[in-house]
């Protein structure tokens, strides 16, 4: 057989490939974030971070599956009238849509209803229908942002999530490290020993490596864990002007110094679509 015409086998199978990867559809990357800092801290991460993600072309999702957000709506773009994952299942005809569409594009969801509904994490049948819910939301989004919270057998809110992408949100402050180390020893003793990722902020970019390299040889020494440091949004007064202006730090200040860490981080979670971004940038 000739070079050329292996050439050209191996073009038609990468051609016959790349059809049937396009006739399944996108496949949406679902990435759960563990807080060590506060509620506030975590949603401005989370929605800048949305935002950035539907600026190169990705289509977001924010699920906000926390415990603590029961008690107060720290996302903008959650609806009082909005329904809840629970809801749906729990009240198959109920017609409140699921799923708000923020001023930036992404969409934004919410997994319990109220304080009393928490009980029902502990129910396997109900948060397996839940959790098929969420994948049915899930297939229309290229990439899924899941705000989490450990529940009362320290695992995930949804079991499908134990095992899949989870990252760790921290600071530099010393509650934040011991939270954080917490969080990664609870889980773990629970599913069993997997990577983490790490997500720093409010730090610069020596102090962020510091922390990291820190935290992850007291993980690998006495958990036996890898953690992978995922990327860092610094210190930047641009993110609470930002957030005064009701707009995301990359739209309202695309040259600031945080937006260009959202868009790094955007570019790491969503590869393709950030190279397709940059390209036509």
């Amino acid at each position: 057989m000739s070079a050329k015409t292996r050439s050209e086998i191996k073009m038609h199978k990468d051609q016959a490939s790349g059809l049937r990867r396009l006739m399944a559809g996108p496949s949406p990357r679902i990435l759960s974030l563990l807080s060590a800092t506060t509620m506030l801290d975590q949603a401005r991460l989370l929605e800048n971070l949305a935002a950035s993600l539907q600026h190169q072309g990705s289509h977001a999702l924010i699920l906000d599956a926390t415990q603590q957000s029961l008690h107060h709506n720290v996302y903008d773009d959650i609806s009082p009238e909005q329904g809840t994952l629970l809801e749906a299942v729990m009240q198959p005809n109920n017609t409140m849509s699921l799923i708000n569409i923020s001023g930036h594009g992404y969409s934004v969801a919410k997994l319990l209803p109220g304080k009393s509904a928490s009980r029902f994490l502990n129910h396997a049948d109900i948060m397996l229908q839940v959790q098929q819910q969420f994948k049915n939301m899930a297939s229309e989004h290229d990439v899924v942002l899941v705000d989490a919270a450990l529940n009362g057998q320290d695992t995930m809110p949804l079991d499908m999530l134990n095992n899949g992408e989870i990252l760790i949100h921290m600071t530099r402050d010393a509650n934040s490290i011991t939270q954080a180390y917490s969080l990664i020893k609870q889980l773990s003793q629970q599913i069993g020993r997997r990577s983490f990722g790490i997500v720093v902020s409010q730090a610069n970019e020596a102090q962020a490596q510091l922390l990291f390299q820190n935290i992850a040889e007291v993980a690998r020494n006495y958990l036996y864990i890898q953690l992978d440091f995922m990327g860092l949004i610094p210190t930047d007064e641009h993110l609470g002007r930002a957030a005064k202006l009701g707009r995301s730090v990359v739209d309202a200040f695309p040259m600031a110094k945080a937006s260009a860490a959202f868009k790094n981080l955007a570019g790491k979670i969503d590869h393709n679509h950030g190279l397709l971004a940059a390209t036509f940038s």
